[in-house]
């Protein structure tokens, strides 16, 4: 069961899907090999919350999962879907027009 973040560095627990980003990976052949006739037990499920799923990726990584940086422009695409998803949830403001006014 997912309980907290797959980055050991970080501590925030998972309460919501809808924060952060779930993985359900697909065991390559090397983690098979380990797993041998127990392998439907290794599709488990990992989590990454907000602010690590902006800067990395889970991959497997030989036998085990692993974290991966992402590169900068993906990074620099999160943070500008970021900033777009929460411009369309402020209310607009209005600016008041001092002046002339059309007929």
């Amino acid at each position: 069961m997912v309980s907290k973040c797959a980055n050991p560095a970080c501590s925030e627990r998972f309460l919501y899907l809808h924060k952060g980003r779930l993985f359900n990976l697909i065991p390559t052949p090397e983690v098979e090999e380990v797993g041998g006739d127990f392998v439907p037990a290794l599709y488990e499920r990992f989590w990454l919350c907000d602010e690590c799923c902006k800067r990395m990726t889970l991959v497997w990584g030989g036998s085990e999962v692993k974290l991966v940086p992402l590169r900068n422009e993906a990074i620099a695409q999160s943070a500008k879907a970021t900033a777009e998803a929460d411009s369309q949830h402020r209310p607009k403001r209005r600016v008041a027009s001092v002046g002339l006014h059309r007929r």
